[in-house]
This record gives structure tokens, sequence and C-alpha cells, in this order.
């Protein structure tokens, strides 16, 4: 199996067994079983609370809470799940067309 980043957590995936699956049980490529499941996300939270939840695995990876706080902060807004990919649509606040594959996360946080 390919070594990847999965976009929603960024845990590093290096078995079948750690994979997401659809609806259809069939394997998700972009998400983890411990962030998607049955073809949604596990957790329904936006992407700050998400981040506040990863700190308590912060140690796990050498960082302290601040540490880790600025690391997810930076990298989650770059992942699949968290990534808007029509701001512009969104600038004014929630936008009920947005483009976005998961937009119960995205518009909300612009």
């Amino acid at each position: 199996m390919e070594n990847k980043i999965y976009q929603s957590c960024c845990i590093q995936i290096t078995s079948n067994e750690q994979l997401g699956r659809n609806k259809d049980v069939s394997i998700n490529g972009y998400y983890c079983k411990y962030c998607y499941e049955n073809g949604g996300f596990i957790d329904k939270v936006t992407r700050e609370e998400y981040i506040e939840m990863c700190l308590e695995y912060g140690s796990q990876a050498g960082m302290t809470n601040v540490e880790m706080k600025e690391y997810c902060t930076k990298l989650f807004p770059t992942l699949k799940r968290w990534k808007c990919t029509c701001a512009n649509e969104c600038a004014s606040g929630y936008n009920s067309n947005c483009t976005c594959e998961n937009p119960e996360y995205h518009c909300r946080e612009i």
C-alpha cells in the first residue's frame, strides 16, 4: 500500500485496515476510518473544533499544545475536508450553493 497523508486529520495511513469506507462499503481514498465511515464524517464539527480535538495528540507527535495548534491551524486549510473551493462566493457568509465537497463544514468559516 502507498503511504499517504489523509485529508481530514492528516494521519499517515500505512495499511488498508485504516482506510475509511463509503456508504457502499468501498474504500474511500481520501479519509481514514478514524474520521470517515459509512460515507460520512464521524465528527460533525467545524475546522476550529476539530483542531481543538487534535490537541490531545500533540504529545504523541512530540509537540506542546501550542505547537500542535499552530501546526494544525496552518495545515488543515490545505486538506480536502477543510479546504473551501468557493471562497469568493462564500466571502459574505454562509453560501447554500457552496461547491465544496462538504458544505456543512466550509462556508460558515470564511
